[in-house]
């Protein structure tokens, strides 16, 4: 594994949602799982992205839980062709800003 890339900290529980997403910026970038909530209601997966500094944060919810990632060394139009890939075509993406 590259310097500067993988996975950032010691918390390693992902949900089913965000694992592809962190499987897909893990390649490109460093990733820091944080915290899970459950019993979110949401009809469908969704991701959402929001720049902050140093880094982005990006929100994967599913149909009953959410989990907040936060990725270093991505910057959001790297993001954007991260995440627009095929492997993750039934998620709706939000670009914080848009």
């Amino acid at each position: 594994m590259a310097k500067g890339r993988g996975r950032a900290g010691t918390h390693t529980t992902v949900t089913d949602a965000a694992r592809p997403v962190v499987d897909l910026l893990e390649k490109h970038g460093r990733v820091s799982r944080g915290v899970i909530q459950a019993r979110v209601s949401a009809r469908r997966h969704s991701i959402k992205v929001m720049p902050l500094e140093g880094g982005l944060r990006v929100t994967v919810v599913s149909k009953g839980s959410r989990q907040e990632l936060h990725a270093y060394g991505i910057t959001v139009a790297q993001a954007r062709q991260i995440l627009t890939s095929t492997a993750l075509a039934g998620y709706l993406i939000n670009f914080a800003g848009e």
